[in-house]
């Protein structure tokens, strides 16, 4: 089955509305990462993270 130009055209419109807020939201989360590793590469400190609960009774 042929399809014509404005119809392919189409296709890939409504592919970068359905898609398109996706994609930005999954870009910035990962500028977002990204700039979060650069800061604390420039600082040199470490980012705070939690202890399991098996770990904090460890004395």
């Amino acid at each position: 089955m042929q399809q014509t130009a404005a119809a392919w055209c189409v296709e890939i419109a409504l592919a970068f509305r359905v898609f398109g807020p996706d994609v930005v939201r999954g870009c910035r989360r990962l500028l977002t990462v990204g700039v979060r590793i650069g800061i604390t590469g420039l600082t040199g400190s470490r980012a705070v993270s939690q202890a399991p609960e098996s770990m904090r009774d460890v004395p």
